[in-house]
């Protein structure tokens, strides 16, 4: 498995800078076969710098997206700081991923999504390159590292049936003869249909799939709020809907990474780069649907939150307290139940009468 076990060395590609809490720069971009890579509006890998340009949950704006084509394409990207794991942010997340998937219908519980899987690496040499080890956010639905990880072969030989792609525009540009992609390909039941159902049933208030890039839709940026403070607040990725006052996207917590060769924690402090992969391999024989493939439009650095806070909506209320109460359910309640990270007072990875203690001296009910 060579995508994340040892150390890759990537090529700097394209870089771009932007000024606060998203990525500021494009390390690597490898698409694969795809009916947009060489598309205009989708081929520029730079669009994943900066803040998102987002909608409403059922209409996407497309003006801001890199495509990363076909199963196994994917994006490298650094930040200018080191994103920190910091269990008082809100829901226990540190980095959001945007994209453009959309509700079906109005529906949040069917969801128009192209989902890739999600890498983090720091910079442990400290030389600016992303040649450190990889780390994989394994999410609701990589459960078996080893039987998951897949190889794609492809080639440029429109006329062959042997390999995709049959369309020579889905050709990426620089790819002659045959190559292939590999990652971790997400279950086909779930992900690889026209319309992706909550796992939980069509009435579920709990979501049934998180920690994936391009599942969740971009709100778009209302009045009077600037793109800082609106795409650093996450919305609860195990609920259905989106949370209160937040931009949408995918949140994660860096608690969650593995080492992927064994599956063990990571136990990383934080990191500076993330690569993103797209983790389905289908393609919708009827036009216009094409390829799935996973869509890109920004990352941001989750804005810092207080403990015990768990709504974070600036205030340690009775509402707090609801949740807190549910995380009292002794030891290692940590991520997935990542609300219960943000009641962790003294970070023993339990939530009892010690943290209790504490979250009564931050108690301020309205």
């Amino acid at each position: 498995m060579p995508f994340c076990v040892t150390a890759c060395l990537v090529t700097v590609t394209t870089v771009a800078s932007a000024d606060g809490p998203f990525v500021a720069t494009v390390i690597d971009f490898d698409p694969a076969p795809g009916q947009f890579v060489n598309d205009s509006l989708y081929d520029e890998p730079a669009k994943a710098v900066g803040a998102p340009l987002g909608d409403n949950p059922q209409e996407p704006n497309n003006d801001s997206l890199v495509s990363l084509g076909g199963f196994g394409g994917s994006i490298t990207l650094g930040f200018d700081h080191t994103v920190r794991d910091d269990p008082a942010n809100p829901f226990g997340l540190d980095a959001i991923v945007y994209g453009n998937a959309h509700w079906v219908g109005g529906d949040p519980n069917r969801k128009w999504g192209e989902c890739g899987f999600i890498e983090i690496s720091r910079d442990v040499n400290s030389n600016g390159l992303a040649d450190d080890p990889w780390y994989l956010i394994p999410g609701s639905h990589i459960t078996d590292l080893a039987g998951q990880y897949e190889v794609q072969t492809w080639d440029d030989d429109v006329g062959d049936p042997t390999y995709p792609p049959d369309q020579v525009w889905w050709i990426p540009p620089g790819h002659t003869g045959t190559w292939t992609t590999e990652g971790y390909r997400l279950p086909p039941e779930v992900f690889e249909t026209i319309i992706m159902e909550n796992p939980n049933g069509p009435d579920a208030e709990e979501e049934g799939v998180f920690g994936y890039a391009d599942f969740s839709p971009t709100q778009g940026l209302p009045d009077g709020e600037t793109a800082e403070a609106f795409y650093t607040r996450p919305d609860n990725p195990f609920e259905v809907g989106l949370t209160l006052d937040c931009g949408g996207g995918d949140g994660f917590d860096i608690a969650w990474a593995v080492v992927p060769m064994t599956g063990e924690p990571a136990y990383l402090d934080g990191f500076d780069f993330v690569r993103i992969t797209t983790g389905v391999n289908h393609v919708v024989i009827d036009p216009p649907f094409g390829e799935l493939s996973t869509e890109i439009d920004a990352i941001a650095d989750v804005a810092e939150g207080q403990f015990g806070d768990a709504e974070n909506d600036g205030d340690i209320d009775l509402d707090d307290y609801a949740i807190f109460s549910g995380c009292m359910i002794g030891p290692e309640v940590t991520a997935p139940t990542s609300p219960c990270r943000v009641m962790d007072f003294d970070q023993d990875d339990d939530v009892d009468l010690r943290d209790f203690a504490q979250w009564q001296i931050v108690f301020s009910p309205s």
